[in-house]
């Protein structure tokens, strides 16, 4: 097709341009107003993106180490890393490393993949309510893995990964655990892993541990109810922890943090010179608009901030799920946790409030955005489905569910 062919194909009038982007902004608006079923903080300013939006902002390669080309946000990079190193207990943060990158399943990914140089003989066990991107994580990087079961709720089976750990006869173990799964908002019980590995002889130098912390890694260290078992820290002697900005935190575009050993990621640095700089993460190219939104996010709101949302989402997660429960509703919610689970309602529900459905289950993330009155407004919805609905009988969440 000859070029100007092409032009013709592809060339839309700037009209029509506009009359598509005022639509998508009508329809972003209308969804923000009812969003109940994703772990998104929409409860964000645009802040620093008006006043940087005229510049490409590119972290290349390491943020410990910069490169030639100035507009960027390493120096933020580094103070956002510290932030996160200060809220999982880094000890001493000179023994660790971190990025910023594009999600919590990017973290997940380069995680997996320092486990495995650090480690390459070791077996990757997770458990079956483990966020999707970890076993992906071991397809794209060919690692033999175990899928561990895990209790009703959730958790992990601490006594299923003691029986999957012993049959491995002393082989090198790399393991996921979750702080808060994706559908059921579970913790895996941290200090009962390393404690399992430790009565099998795993000391840290035969053992990756590393935390999916994509939500309520950003809760649990504000919430002080939460026993130290379940609460990401390096102070359990784990390997790495990921989380999600656009989660707890509140940014305006997907983004995650990476907190690890540092050495770790020196086993696998290589110095490239035309950039000057470290070969050190997943992305060459980082954005660095994600590095000022989670800078002003974490400094504007600060930890009072984020401990005054976490109580709040809380305290309506449990309105939510005593409502349901008190309208003969089955309903899901793990201690510590956001996440209300409850049967799947009907097509118009799901679409209107844009909830997440596994295995005929649904659930809504309570997050800082998810106002009384939309709760209200999804209760009023869901009771008048549920109270004419023919799913009967939902055996207890919590004991499995089957329809």
């Amino acid at each position: 097709m000859a070029i100007s062919s092409i032009a013709g194909v592809i060339h839309e009038a700037p009209q029509s341009i506009d009359v598509c982007l005022a639509r998508k902004l009508d329809e972003f608006r209308s969804a923000r107003s009812n969003h109940l079923g994703y772990p998104y903080n929409l409860d964000f300013a645009i802040g620093v993106g008006s006043q940087f939006g005229g510049f490409l902002v590119n972290n290349l390669g390491d943020p410990y180490a910069g490169s030639h080309y100035a507009t960027e946000t390493c120096d933020l990079e580094r103070d956002v890393v510290a932030w996160f190193m200060r809220l999982w207990e880094c000890e001493d943060t000179e023994r660790y490393w971190g990025s910023v990158g594009t999600s919590g399943t990017e973290g997940n990914i380069w995680a997996l993949y320092l486990a495995r140089e650090a480690l390459p003989n070791g077996i990757l066990l997770y458990s079956q309510d483990a966020h999707y991107s970890i076993p992906k994580a071991a397809r794209i990087l060919r690692m033999e893995s175990l899928c561990v079961e895990s209790e009703p709720c959730g958790q992990l089976d601490i006594t299923a990964f003691a029986r999957a750990i012993a049959v491995l006869a002393g082989r090198p173990v790399i393991v996921a655990l979750n702080c808060g799964t994706t559908v059921k908002g579970a913790h895996d019980n941290i200090e009962a892993v390393i404690d399992v590995l430790a009565k099998n002889k795993y000391d840290p130098s035969r053992r990756f541990v590393h935390v999916d912390g994509a939500l309520n890694a950003m809760v649990l260290p504000f919430d002080s109810t939460s026993p130290r078992s379940i609460k990401p820290s390096f102070k359990t002697e784990i390997d790495s922890i990921s989380a999600s900005g656009h989660k707890m935190v509140g940014t305006p575009m997907p983004c995650g943090v990476l907190v690890t050993l540092k050495k770790h990621v020196n086993r696998v640095s290589s110095a490239v010179s035309y950039l000057r700089t470290n070969d050190t993460t997943l992305m060459g190219s980082r954005n660095g608009h994600a590095v000022l939104a989670l800078w002003e996010r974490i400094n504007r709101h600060g930890c009072d901030g984020f401990a005054r949302d976490v109580a709040a989402c809380l305290g309506r997660a449990r309105r939510l799920h005593n409502t349901l429960a008190a309208e003969g509703v089955p309903v899901l919610l793990n201690p510590h946790a956001i996440t209300v689970v409850f049967p799947e309602p009907s097509h118009v529900l799901v679409k209107k409030y844009q909830l997440a459905c596994h295995q005929r289950l649904a659930h809504a993330v309570v997050m800082p955005n998810v106002t009384d009155r939309l709760i209200d407004n999804f209760l009023s919805d869901y009771v008048r489905w549920w109270r004419v609905s023919e799913v009967r009988p939902y055996e207890d969440i919590a004991g499995g569910v089957t329809v």
